[in-house]
């Protein structure tokens, strides 16, 4: 990869608390095929949508009282992290503190897969940035020990088409700044737009950073809630095989999903997830 781009993206979080049961129906009903519930060895529970080479993760909280992640607490419900991917945790630990990063120690840590009836162990190591860094929400790398126990073909189909995130919407009121700072960590360069957002391109993604003006311009109703926040994560860009597929789960997902919004136009649509303030927008090309 040049070393013009940003390091490939792992995966994206949707941070939904303690609602689990009804995120995960919601975006079934948008036309996801989801894996079954994990449970980190950290007290977390997940849900993944997986794509060809990322993903994107439900994380949430269990309800029988058993320990809690406050980093997950401490966070209102929506579009919560980035996780940049690593092929080793120590050297990234390295190289982000040579670039004078302030990070946590490296995290280990697994969740149990059931496979043909076999539990199994899907296994991790984590960069974590010490809180307060990034106010728009959490940003790691990951090293996966066991991909193969995440990338399966079994998830990987979606009836909305989805294959892949295309894109990833910082929401700023000093864009350029934000920008900046992410470099450091994504690497890449930073790219003025022709609309005045900047961007740092990836090899088949682009993060964007806008201003709250632009952004509600761009949107509208479908905006989500910055929760007062001096930058937060607006939106998530899927690529998907066809818009067509998208549209037809929307109209199947009629009777199933109550408060949907969403937004047909420009070769895009847009959908505001009811009730966890997340942003989805399927296009059918590379934003890069």
């Amino acid at each position: 990869m040049s070393n013009q781009l940003a390091v490939p993206i792992d995966h994206l979080v949707i941070n939904v608390l303690k609602k689990m049961d009804i995120a995960h129906d919601t975006f079934k009903h948008l036309g996801f095929t989801m894996t079954p519930r994990g449970r980190h060895t950290m007290g977390s529970i997940n849900h993944l949508m997986i794509l060809e080479k990322d993903y994107i993760e439900l994380i949430g909280l269990p309800v029988d009282g058993t320990v809690l992640r406050d980093e997950l607490l401490g966070n209102p419900i929506g579009i919560d992290g980035i996780v940049f991917q690593s092929s080793n945790a120590e050297e990234t630990y390295k190289t982000l503190s040579k670039r004078k990063q302030s990070l946590l120690p490296v995290q280990s840590f697994s969740r149990p897969v059931d496979l043909d009836g076999k539990k199994v162990d899907a296994s991790f190591k984590t960069v974590r940035f010490t809180p307060g860094q990034f106010p728009a929400g959490r940003i790691y790398f990951c090293q996966h020990f066991t991909p193969e126990l995440v990338w399966r073909k079994e998830w990987q189909t979606h009836a909305n088409g989805a294959q892949a995130i295309a894109g990833f919407l910082v929401v700023s009121k000093q864009p350029k700044k934000d920008a900046e700072q992410y470099c450091k960590v994504s690497g890449g360069k930073v790219i003025k737009g022709k609309n005045g957002e900047y961007r740092i391109l990836g090899e088949h993604y682009a993060l964007v950073f806008i201003s709250q003006s632009a952004y509600e311009q761009c949107y509208g109703p479908l905006v989500c809630d910055h929760h007062g926040r001096a930058s937060f994560f607006g939106v998530i860009a899927l690529k998907t095989t066809s818009l067509e597929a998208v549209r037809k789960v929307l109209g199947a997902s009629d009777s199933s999903l109550s408060g949907v919004r969403w937004r047909d136009a420009a070769n895009r649509i847009a959908i505001q997830v009811p009730g966890f303030n997340t942003l989805l927008e399927f296009v059918e090309t590379d934003l890069v």
